[in-house]
Parts: structure tokens; sequence; C-alpha cells
């Protein structure tokens, strides 16, 4: 007797269709991603200076009002670091300028792309124009993701400051290859973040530098130590004090400032020395203090200047074991 074999039609449950919308999602994510960059890489450019500026603050304020996510992370950041020292108004007047930057730090690396020596000078100036920064001796130098951060790199090469810069790998690796040839088009060096230890002990001993964007989450498998961010606990990496101390290299901060009409100024100058390594020492108590010292320094410019930096990233996603939880952001 035949046995005949039927299919049986079952319906795909919500799980199963959520999880092929998401595997389409990825399949066409970083194509879009590739060609939207090279886009942009080819039209951003041929803009004014003018006409850019004003697309940023068109983009800028509309990400307020229709992107939630962002509103709703960066108000809860502001209302706990500021807490009734400044008005709703104000938050809201430094959250849409934070937004505004970002998008024109975003944009500018597409801008930046074309004529990069001649506008990178124009539009940028550091501040002070000489000083330590520019001295053929190794720094660590600490920035934040304030003003234009990318640009700090690109005018310090065309200085003829032997800069490097640890970044971590994205995940698109097109773009990361295309987003690393702009930001190493001036003679800037980029070292992937993974397995940059020795590479930045060999430059420190031959007079480099290495710059570091210190103001975000790192868990503490991967390095990161608890210190006072802002008012609250966080971890941070401690691999820039770890190599300043065991290479008796000092550390000095640069931040950007963005001014009127579309220009920076990159402000350095402010100098951290590390005690001098002695091989007996409690080396984490050490490393700690150093890395307490440049959040401290952080954390004064981002209270200074709090329209240029990030707020719409959760800067807080981790909360100290045994910590209030009531002290940190709630994000929905």
């Amino acid at each position: 007797m035949a046995i005949l074999n039927k299919q049986v039609y079952v319906p795909a449950t919500d799980h199963e269709t959520m999880l092929s919308f998401k595997t389409i999602r990825r399949a066409i994510r970083k194509p879009l991603e590739t060609f939207s960059f090279r886009v942009g890489t080819l039209l951003v450019p041929l803009f004014p200076r003018f006409f850019m500026v004003f697309a940023y603050r068109v983009a800028g304020t509309i990400t307020y009002y229709v992107a939630k996510r962002e509103r709703t992370t960066g108000l809860a950041n502001l209302n706990t670091v500021f807490g009734e020292t400044k008005t709703q108004a104000e938050k809201k007047k430094i959250l849409i300028q934070s937004l505004i930057s970002f998008t024109q730090t975003m944009g500018d690396i597409f801008w930046f792309s074309r004529f990069t020596e001649n506008r990178t000078k124009k539009y940028q100036t550091f501040v002070p124009e000489n000083g330590p920064y520019f001295e053929e001796r190794a720094h660590v130098i600490i920035t934040a993701h304030a003003g234009n951060w990318e640009l700090i790199g690109l005018e310090s090469a065309l200085r003829g400051v032997n800069v490097a810069s640890v970044a971590a790998v994205t995940k698109n690796n097109a773009v990361d290859k295309m987003l690393n040839t702009l930001r190493e088009k001036t003679g800037m060096t980029i070292i992937p973040r993974e397995g940059a230890m020795r590479t930045l002990i060999s430059r420190f001993r031959n007079k480099g530098k290495a710059a570091f964007v210190l103001d975000q989450n790192t868990d503490e498998k991967d390095g990161g130590i608890w210190v006072d961010f802002l008012g609250m606990p966080t971890p941070v990496s401690s691999a820039p004090a770890h190599l300043a101390y065991r290479t008796g290299t000092d550390i000095i901060f640069a931040f950007s400032q963005p001014i009127k009409k579309g220009y920076y100024e990159a402000h350095t100058g402010q100098i951290i020395t590390p005690p001098a390594f002695d091989k007996d020492a409690d080396h984490k108590k050490i490393v700690a203090a150093l890395t307490q010292q440049i959040m401290g320094v952080v954390s004064t410019q981002i209270r200074n200047h709090p329209e240029s930096w990030l707020w719409s990233y959760k800067h807080w996603k981790q909360i100290k074991p045994g910590t209030d939880p009531a002290i940190y952001p709630h994000y929905d």
C-alpha cells in the first residue's frame, strides 16, 4: 500500500515573520549604507558652505521634533546631569543645538573630503595656534564627541603633527574602509582599537601622538573601569591612562568648538602629567585615579559647552552594581 506524502501549510508565527523581516533588513542594510556613503562623498562637497550650514541647522532641528528616541534620550540625560539648574526651555535649546552640531559633524565628513587642505585651514583654527600640542613629542590626546572631533585630526596632520587616532571598526567593512581613507587623507593614521596596545607603545617611544575619544561606555571585560562621569559611575576605557602611566607620556586635551557660520575652533593645551612608573606601586589604583582625572576634565568641558556634546546617545546604559538606579537617566 503506497503512502502519499502531503505538504501541510503551517502559518508563520509572528516571531518567524519578525525574523524574516530582520533577515531582509540585514541583507539590504550594508549595500544601502555603502551606496549612501558613496553618494554623500560625491554630492555633498559640491554645495557651498553657507548652504550646508543652513541644511545642517534645518536637519538637526527637524530631528529634535521627529526622532522621538533621540529626543527622549537627550532630555533624560540633560535632566539627570543638570537637574533644576537649567529650565526645560534651556535644555530643549541645548539639545536642538547638540543635534545640529552632530548633524554638521557627520555631514562635514563628506564636505571636507574635497579641497580638504584649503577647506580645513579656512574653517578650523587651533586655540592657541602654538604650544605643547604641536611639539615633536609623544602625547596621549583625549577628546570627546563634541563639536567636530573628526576635523581635529585632519588639521593636526596638515600642521605636521604626527598623530594617530584609535578607532573602533564599523560593522560595514566597505564603509569603514572609505571612512578611514577620508580620515587619513591629510596624513593622520587610523589604528584599529583591537590589538592597538603594542602599536601605541611603539608610537610613543618614537615621539608620536595618539588620540582617544573617551566618552563612551566600555565594558569591564574590555578594559573599562568605573569612574565618576558627569555625576554618575560610568565604565570607561582605562587604556589611555594605562598607556600614559606605563610609558611616561603626558596627556593633553583637544576639544572642538563649533562657532558661527560653519567655523570651528580646536582648543588644546591642558595637560595631565602621569606619576613616574613604579613597579612596586598599586598600578590599578594609579590608573583608576588617572582615569578619573581625565574624565573630570572631559566633564568640565561638557558642562561648560553642553550645546556641542552628543546628548542623544545612551551614555549611561550600564548601572554600577550596588548603585541606586535612580541617580541614572531613565531610558525608554
